[in-house]
Parts: C-alpha cells; structure tokens; sequence
C-alpha cells in the first residue's frame, strides 16, 4: 500500500477520566510529532456523545504508521489510555479515492 494513509480511532471515554485522558493525550501527541512520517493529527469530540473522542492522524506512508504502532512508547501509551476507555479503540486506516468522488 503506496502513498500516504489516515487513520481514524474510536474513543468512547469512561466518564469522570478526562484529567487523565488529557494528560495521557498532551503525551502522545508530543511524541507522534517527532515520529518519521507523521504529517498532523485532530482529536475531535462528538457532539452527541461526549464520552466520543475521534482521533484522525495523517502518514506519509503504511509502513510509517506501522513503526509507530510498533513502538515501546505507543504500545505503553495504550495500555494506559484502554484504562480510561468504556470500549477498546476502534481503528480505521483509509486511503484517499484516486477518483475525486464527492459523496455527501
């Protein structure tokens, strides 16, 4: 899988945890900043469901995302985050369309 992926992760928050959530966050995006590949990252919150947190990053490539998700402080990172979450993360690695399509 050639040319640049985005992924789109899941979050439904355990209610009251959103120090912790931050903190654990604020860490992450420090550290993902500095990971060869990383183009930009978004955390969005639904405005139906606030306990909904959408997290979208950007990647120069597949096997950068996959070195990220490899690494020590990712994986130590989510362990962390799962004791925050009512579910486990729910991940999505999608591809631009070749064809501009817009579908609305």
């Amino acid at each position: 899988m050639a040319g640049r992926v985005r992924v789109l992760s899941e979050r439904f928050m355990v209610p009251g945890k959103e120090t912790a959530v931050k903190k654990l966050m604020l860490e992450v995006e420090q550290n993902v900043r500095k990971q060869a590949g990383f183009v930009r990252g978004e955390v969005l919150r639904d405005t139906s469901d606030p306990s909904l947190y959408i997290i979208l990053t950007e990647w120069d490539s597949m096997k950068h995302l996959k070195k990220w998700f490899a690494t020590d402080f990712y994986k130590k990172q989510s362990e962390k985050l799962n004791e925050t979450l009512q579910t486990p993360s729910s991940y999505r690695i999608l591809k631009k369309q070749k064809d501009d399509i817009f579908l609305l």
